[in-house]
């Protein structure tokens, strides 16, 4: 497994950014708001600039954080989350932002694009059969255009707990369609994302974000909240996943910030890493 940090999680300006990363040996980046603009939303000229800018300072793009099925499932509203600098687009329109997020991840040298499951109704359930049809509809169209479509699980979402995330898996068929095990959000919903929801994902995991979550449902420092994350850690790697750890972190300190924050949890997922026995690549 490497290490890896969602960019606007330091600061959407990108270069500084990078060299937050660079100060702490993190050469593997995933990509969401770069200045005030989602990634998928830049034109190609931008994201020409964007590129040139990662090779020239020798960094990886480990996946493209795409706001795809991030809307509501019917009609329209206003979001009931953080839709991180992405167009509002609604379920008609996300099409078109799925073939432009296939387009943004291959010029970036990725093959992992971010989806949703749907701004979360009062019964998921009753919609699942609904997201599924839509999901496997997207992973086709992703195998066809040889990348991978990744599904989170977002406490915002219908599809927000490990559990639901397994119901989806079993009815979609890799490779082109997998999970992104995000144990934070799970956590946010109040039940047991390790081991109890990673169960139910283990072996679809295509790309892992990492957070943690304090006893009143805040975000904080990974390692100090409810997450078994010395548990979680050794499980991934017995289980063979060898993809990113990225760190969405979420939260701020009062000396330091967003960018004070990710050097810390940096810090702790290392030392975390090394109680479960887990190697990280550089």
């Amino acid at each position: 497994m490497r290490l890896s940090v969602i960019t606007d999680e330091i600061s959407n300006d990108l270069d500084h950014a990078l060299d937050v990363c660079e100060s702490m040996d993190v050469r593997t980046v995933e990509l969401r708001t770069v200045g005030d603009t989602n990634v998928v939303s830049h034109d190609m000229e931008s994201l020409a600039r964007i590129k040139a800018l990662l090779d020239r300072r020798g960094f990886d793009v480990c996946a493209v954080a795409a706001p795809l099925f991030k809307c509501h499932l019917h009609g329209d509203g206003a979001p009931r989350g953080d839709t991180h600098s992405a167009v509002p687009a609604s379920r008609e329109k996300q099409w078109g932002l799925l073939e432009r997020s296939f387009e943004v991840a291959r010029l970036l040298g990725t093959d992992l694009v971010r989806a949703f499951s749907f701004w979360r109704v009062p019964d998921p359930r009753s919609v699942r059969g609904e997201v599924a049809a839509v999901l496997a509809e997207a992973a086709g169209r992703a195998g066809a255009a040889g990348v991978r479509l990744t599904l989170e699980n977002e406490h915002e979402c219908n599809v927000a707990t490990g559990a639901e995330a397994g119901w989806m898996l079993a009815r979609i068929p890799p490779p082109a369609f997998g999970a992104i095990w995000d144990p934070g959000n799970e956590a946010r919903m109040g039940s047991s994302p390790y081991p109890e929801g990673y169960g139910h994902v283990r072996g679809r995991i295509l790309h892992v974000h990492l957070k943690d979550v304090d006893v009143e449902g805040g975000w904080t420092k990974v390692g100090t909240g409810v997450i078994h994350y010395p548990g979680q850690l050794r499980a991934l790697a017995e289980s063979g996943y060898a993809g990113a750890l990225s760190l969405e972190t979420h939260y701020t300190i009062p000396e330091g910030g967003a960018e004070g924050a990710t050097r810390e949890s940096v810090e702790a997922l290392r030392a975390l890493c090394g109680v479960a026995g887990v190697e990280l690549k550089a």
